[in-house]
């Protein structure tokens, strides 16, 4: 194949950084109201916001975003597919901004609890829609590295709730978001189409514009090269008619849906999702005699965004097996070591108050290695293991189920803690983790420096090599 081998270099890899780069501050968007809920409940139990929340009323607080998740991505698929990736992203930006308005406005819990399912509903936008939008605009050699923007900027968003939350009154930090909702809206709207979006739409002139622009300094003859190419494989993907019948009816997509539905229940039973919401009511008054919750978090957000930047490198070098193996191993011992910190101090009397900074420590491992690992490689294989005619309902299927564990973790996070034990949902972690490296060798091929098209071919191969599925 051709665009296999082509390798542009310079301002044509620059650019696709760059709109990488800008494109997934809708996901720091989703960060932050995803890490809103730590510094926020310190506040309630301070006094320090217009009401306060009970046990029950922050479950439903901190989980109905995951909530809204489930809502968004099949009708996200749908119009992606109609209207384009870019227009549809730039247009529900409305529900973000939305949503911190109605924080900052907020006099009771319900004003609370629409405004979490809002940014819920954008989260499911996003986590739909900028996968395959990434996908879709890089080059073979670099789309691994370009999809681990999609945690970073996460990362790098609920880092800013950690930061900014605790220095600043409960509505500034509300209008600080907002505005940068504003700020994200204005400097996408210069960004590109993808591609793949106009070729199935039959723009090619729109498309060749596109991706000349992705593409930078290179001949007209490479691009018709690469359009070629997309355009042969969206022809034999789209030949027949995408929908739930497709999935499942065509090898390819069948494999690609399993790989992808394990790896978004792993990536949550991790212990990565929850912790962003409960680290600061799990962390203890005091870690290693000087550190309060909110140090802890900061220090904890902080290594979880570098660990994110360290991850675009190691993307663009290491193979995805390895890195997911090393990712479960270091994260999947820590939680272990967190589970055994908790049974002896609720089932023993054993004294382990000690030695409470087992918990924190484990905490800064688990978020470390899982951002260079499980997180961005599960990112990455949402928005390349399907066919053209049902990529976008599947991302949406998987952020569907991404969301729905999301939502029963939180919800019950605390509920399983006080009735049954904290250690209870530490060894669920634990167990997931080495549950994915097992999958991992038994089942996934590793797509790094494949283009699209070639996924699709590995995918549907009956005679399959290297423990792929």
């Amino acid at each position: 194949m051709v665009l296999a081998k082509v390798d542009y270099q310079g301002k044509g890899v620059f650019r696709q950084y760059m709109v990488a780069l800008l494109g997934t501050i809708n996901m720091a968007i989703v960060g932050c109201a995803t890490g809103w809920p730590s510094p926020i409940l310190i506040k309630m139990k301070d006094k320090e916001t217009p009401f306060s929340l009970d046990t029950t009323e922050v479950s439903w607080m901190v989980s109905l975003m995951f909530l809204g998740t489930m809502f968004s991505p099949i009708p996200t698929a749908y119009l992606t597919d109609r209207f384009g990736r870019k227009r549809i992203m730039m247009m529900m930006t409305g529900l973000p901004f939305v949503s911190w308005i109605l924080i900052y406005f907020a006099a009771s819990p319900l004003h609370l609890y629409i405004a979490r399912f809002l940014a819920g509903l954008w989260a499911g936008v996003s986590q739909t829609a900028m996968p395959v939008y990434i996908a879709e605009i890089a080059q073979p050699h670099i789309r691994g590295s370009l999809s681990t923007f999609l945690n970073l900027q996460l990362n790098s968003g609920v880092l800013a709730s950690y930061v900014i939350g605790p220095y600043v009154s409960y509505h500034v930090l509300a209008a600080i978001f907002a505005v940068m909702t504003t700020l994200y809206f204005c400097v996408f709207l210069i960004m590109p189409e993808s591609p793949y979006y106009y070729m199935m739409h039959n723009k090619k002139d729109k498309a060749f514009k596109s991706l000349s622009w992705l593409r930078g300094d290179v001949s007209g003859d490479k691009i018709e090269t690469e359009l070629s190419d997309i355009q042969e494989g969206i022809q034999q993907q789209m030949q027949r008619k995408g929908g739930f019948v497709e999935v499942f009816r065509d090898r390819g997509n069948r494999r690609g849906f399993l790989i992808s539905q394990v790896y978004a229940v792993m990536k949550r039973l991790s212990g990565s999702g929850v912790l962003q919401g409960y680290a600061s009511v799990t962390l203890p008054a005091l870690t290693f005699g000087i550190l309060d919750p909110d140090e802890c978090v900061l220090i904890v957000g902080t290594v979880s965004l570098l660990s994110s930047i360290l991850a675009v490198y190691t993307a663009a070098i290491f193979n995805r097996r390895n890195l997911v193996t090393v990712s479960c191993a270091i994260g999947g011992s820590a939680m272990g070591a967190v589970m055994i910190w908790f049974y002896l101090h609720e089932k023993t009397k054993i004294h382990v108050d000690d030695y409470s900074y087992v918990i924190f420590i484990s905490f800064v491992f688990n978020y470390m290695t899982f951002n260079f690992g499980l997180g961005p490689i599960g990112a990455s294989i949402k928005g390349e293991m399907f066919s053209a005619n049902v990529r976008t309902l599947c991302s949406s299927l998987t952020t569907i189920l991404v969301s729905l564990t999301s939502f029963f973790l939180n919800r019950f996070y605390l509920i399983i803690a006080k009735s049954l034990g904290m250690y209870l949902n530490y060894a669920l972690f634990s167990f997931s983790c080495f549950f994915a490296i097992a999958f991992t060798w038994l089942c996934v091929p590793d797509t790094h420096g494949k283009t699209l098209k070639e996924i699709q071919e590995i995918l549907s191969k009956k005679n399959k090599k290297s423990g792929v599925v």
